[in-house]
């Protein structure tokens, strides 16, 4: 099912999904977010006071594209009166060295200096800092400094950085996955500001995706695709748009033919991206389905086909029981509903199938849910996988 977008952006393209500081036209669903930074470091710039600044939230989530949007808009804004410098620096799996080295690389560069880097590989470690210390000196614009993946450095280190901001009246702002590690909690206090982000609803996500869907491609994708996505990257990862992303990634190089619709070859490339859904073991699945009886094969064989016959990626409740009552009449056997919701229940609980959140209620996320009052389900095994165990069973018997 193709639903025309309700909003529509600008075409980008690829750089969209593959371009790791790609700021999107307009954030969804985080504006009480974004505008408490922009009003932070308006405030910082206008009043000339340094503020440091901590967002905190598992890799994904839109910590980075919201600071960089906000510094994006910020520098728009002064740039008739002052040019505004941003310096990025990756901390992930760096020593103490080598951020310096990154951060003097950036700050000549925005300096116009003339001295080579290469001129520092043989400094100390004092000298390094010292000459970070002398080339900040030398820059008057304003300059706001942003540190990710600062979980990997010790405390001690981030403090230097972060009593030089206050000295030097220099704006920090740095991003944290992970703020359950020792080294994450001993610095928290040091910050002016810290906001985590909480994890999207289903909805949101999905019009995330959406977004990120019409930026990339010039032909509408199916909605169908990008609700799916959105439900495995419920059920089996965090609910973050990151993940979404890497999954576009992979699905690109067939998504951009808008005359490709092979949706069993987007299903296989989608449920490889789950760690989750690759640990599964076919001949346990094998042994558990031709334990069961006739019926629940049969019902097996026609859910297989059903996907494997149609462009769906779900499957309503309607059809679902529909297909039950065909595989009770070609055996000839009394259709009985609580047989069924038992049999969905079961088929659930193995793993095979699973309920969709797209037409679920806030309510339920909580609550048990009721099979009967479920709108689509979608296949958790593929279905060419499913219908390789079926015909597998019938060719034993």
């Amino acid at each position: 099912m193709i639903v025309k977008p309700e909003l529509t952006y600008n075409y980008v393209g690829p750089r969209a999904l593959y371009d790791d500081n790609f700021i999107p036209p307009k954030l969804l669903h985080r504006r009480k977010e974004e505008n408490n930074l922009k009003s932070l470091l308006d405030d910082s710039m206008s009043e000339n006071f340094s503020c440091n600044i901590l967002y905190q939230g598992l890799k994904g989530i839109g910590k980075k594209v919201i600071i960089n949007k906000v510094i994006k808009d910020l520098i728009s804004k002064y740039q008739s009166d002052t040019i505004i410098y941003e310096v990025n620096v990756d901390c992930k799996e760096k020593t103490l060295e080598e951020i310096i080295f990154s951060l003097l690389n950036d700050i000549t560069y925005l300096g116009n200096y003339t001295f080579k880097i290469t001129s520092l590989l043989n400094f100390k470690l004092s000298e390094l800092w010292n000459t970070f210390k002398l080339v900040m000196s030398k820059i008057s614009n304003p300059l706001i400094l942003v540190f990710n993946n600062i979980e990997d450095l010790s405390p001690s280190i981030f403090k230097k950085f972060l009593k030089y901001s206050k000295e030097t009246k220099t704006t920090l702002l740095s991003t944290v996955n992970r703020v359950n590690r020792t080294n994450t909690y001993d610095i928290l206090n040091e910050f002016d500001y810290k906001k985590k982000l909480e994890f999207y609803s289903y909805s949101e996500l999905l019009d995330i995706l959406k977004q990120r869907s019409m930026l990339t491609f010039l032909h509408e994708i199916d909605t169908e695709l990008i609700e799916f996505i959105t439900d495995l990257i419920f059920e089996h990862y965090v609910p973050v748009p990151g993940k979404g992303i890497e999954v576009f990634k992979e699905l690109y190089p067939l998504l951009k033919n808008k005359n490709y619709n092979q949706n069993l070859d987007f299903i296989e490339i989608i449920q490889n991206q789950f760690d989750s859904l690759q640990i599964s073991d076919e001949f346990s699945l094998l042994t558990y389905i031709s334990e069961e009886e006739l019926l629940i094969i049969i019902f097996l064989d026609n859910l297989a086909n059903f996907f494997l016959n149609t462009s769906n990626y779900y499957i309503s409740q309607d059809k679902l029981e529909e297909l039950y009552v065909i595989s009770c009449e070609s055996i000839e056997y009394e259709a009985d509903r609580v047989q069924y919701l038992n049999i969905i229940r079961n088929l659930k609980s193995v793993g095979i199938i699973n309920i969709s959140k797209k037409m679920l209620t806030t309510k339920y996320y909580s609550d048990p849910i009721k099979i009967s009052e479920i709108s689509y389900f979608y296949l958790i095994i593929n279905p060419r996988q499913l219908k390789a165990i079926v015909d597998s069973i019938f060719r034993k018997q």
